[in-house]
This record gives structure tokens, C-alpha cells and sequence, in this order.
């Protein structure tokens, strides 16, 4: 697995409570460090700014932007609007700090690592209780699943934005895998479970997805399917059972089925064990 070295905000000397790495964890098919910060962030190839939306001055703190309409209500002087819902441009900044494990509101690295933690378990209770004969199959998610697409997200400012998203997927630079996910693809690998990917993107993407796949760590997977004709008008739960009754149906028992998204694992057939990792970025009906 190629490594990559962690930082704090983009900023490799802010070495504090964002930047965490936890000790060495065996797989199956080698040892890795289990990620829980962000990954260092290139400009892309190509790119001029490492953000689509420059900023003006300092960005403020949650606190900060908090405090500055708290102060403004009391004032006397200041007619205050009724504004029942947060700030979009303030929830981003939460997002931001959740995402660079900043601030006080978490870390997505830690809480995405340990999620997989209990997936290594509960598939670990599940392989010890195959039968001779059985064809065990774990099902993966791709994006925010399998692979991140943090780097560009943040080069978004979190705001999608179809064309350069899409063109970062199918890049070199979107080869980052999740480290939870690839060391539980590892250990099932090492059962003889086979796994099967089934993603919402669009099949024109499918060469450059099973190249990043490969190049992230994720080698000697059995299926990928991605969305082909009618299937791209779909809701995504039906697509996603469609698949994976396609699996149940070539003798396979599907005990675990991962995602970031409810959609990615409702619906039936589903997994014995579903595990939902957090996606704090989208949401995908």
C-alpha cells in the first residue's frame, strides 16, 4: 500500500490534536498505519488553485462566527432577522473542522477508522461461522467507501461541483484509499471471501475506477459494476439491490455489505451485516 504522509489543515507543522497516527496495524497482505487525519492534498496536475473558491482575509473560527451574531443580537441598536437555520457558510466551516479534525466538533478519520474497526469484527464473527462449501462475498461502496474524495471536495470548499468532480474521479490523484476499508478488503481477501464493488458512477468511468482500485490496494477483487444504460436513471437502492441480487443469484452469500450512504445499502437482497461509515459531505437518496 503506498502511504501518505498526514497533516493538520494542510499544514504539516500543526502537529497538534488533528494529526493523529495510531500504531501499526497487521493485514493480511502487509502492514499499514491506520489513518486518522486527513491525507495530504497536491495541487492537481493541471490545476491552478488548490481551491475553486479563494478566500478573502482569515477564515474565522466557529466560535468566532458564533460569537459575532450572539454579540449582534443583544445589541439594541441591531433589528435581528428570524434565521431559523444555521449559517450554510458557518456549517461549512464545521465541516471544514470536522473533515481536517480540527476545533471541537471530531474527527471524520477517527470516526471512519473505527467504523471499520467494528466491520473487521463483526466480519470476523461471520467467517467463523461458514460452512464447507459456502461462496462468501463481501460488497463495497467506491466513493467515501472504498476510495475518498476529500481532496477535491476541499478543493470545492465542499461544494459540489459536477465537472471538476468528475474529472477528478476518473484522475490519477483520486487513487487514495480509505485505510479501514482497504484493510478490511485485505482481511477478507485473506478468508477467500471474493468482493464485489457496486458504485453509483457512470460505466464511461469504469476503466480509469478499476485503475485507481488497483493503484489504492485493492487488488484481486471479483466484481465491478457500475451504472450502464437503464441503470443510470435508476434510484440508487433499486440499482444497488439489482446488483447485488446478481451476486445471491451466482451462489454467492453476501454476509456484509459497506457504504456511506443508507441507499448504498437498503433494499433486497441485503448484506447479513450492513455497516454505514459516516459521510458528513452529501447525501445520495
Amino acid at each position: 500500500m503506498r502511504m501518505r504522509r498526514l497533516h493538520r489543515s494542510g499544514e504539516l507543522s500543526a502537529l497538534g490534536g488533528g494529526l493523529r497516527l495510531v500504531g501499526v496495524v497487521a493485514l493480511a497482505g502487509g502492514v499499514c498505519l491506520a489513518q486518522v487525519g486527513p491525507p495530504v492534498c497536491a495541487v492537481p496536475s493541471g490545476k491552478q488553485a488548490a481551491s475553486l473558491r479563494p478566500r478573502v482575509g482569515p477564515r474565522p473560527t466557529v466560535e468566532v462566527a458564533v460569537a459575532t451574531a450572539e454579540t449582534a443580537a443583544a445589541d439594541p441598536t441591531m433589528v435581528v432577522a428570524a434565521e431559523p437555520m444555521e449559517n450554510f457558510g458557518v456549517a461549512r466551516y464545521r465541516l471544514e473542522d470536522y473533515a481536517d479534525c480540527v476545533g471541537t466538533g471530531g474527527c471524520y478519520w477517527a470516526d471512519l477508522d473505527a467504523q471499520a474497526k467494528r466491520a473487521e469484527a463483526e466480519l470476523k464473527r461471520l467467517i467463523a461461522a461458514e460452512k464447507t462449501g459456502e461462496k462468501l462475498a463481501l460488497v463495497l461502496d467506491i466513493d467515501e467507501t472504498a476510495l475518498t474524495n476529500y481532496c477535491e471536495m476541499k478543493r470545492e470548499d465542499y461544494g459540489f461541483i459536477s465537472v471538476p468532480f468528475n474529472e477528478w474521479a476518473v484522475s490519477a490523484e483520486a487513487d487514495m484509499a480509505i485505510p479501514g476499508t482497504l484493510r478490511l478488503f485485505n482481511e477478507a481477501r485473506a478468508a477467500g471471501l471474493e468482493v464485489f464493488f457496486i458504485t453509483g458512477r457512470p460505466g464511461e468511468q469504469k476503466a480509469a475506477t478499476a485503475k485507481n482500485l488497483e493503484a489504492a490496494g485493492y487488488r484481486g477483487w471479483k466484481g465491478l459494476a457500475l451504472r450502464e444504460g437503464p441503470e443510470k436513471t435508476m434510484a440508487t437502492v433499486a440499482y444497488k439491490s439489482e446488483e447485488r441480487k446478481r451476486i445471491v443469484d451466482a451462489g454467492y452469500r453476501i454476509v456484509m455489505s459497506v457504504g456511506d450512504q443508507w441507499s448504498d445499502l437498503n433494499g433486497e437482497p441485503r448484506a447479513e451485516i450492513s455497516v454505514k461509515l459516516p459521510n458528513p459531505f452529501y447525501y445520495l437518496p
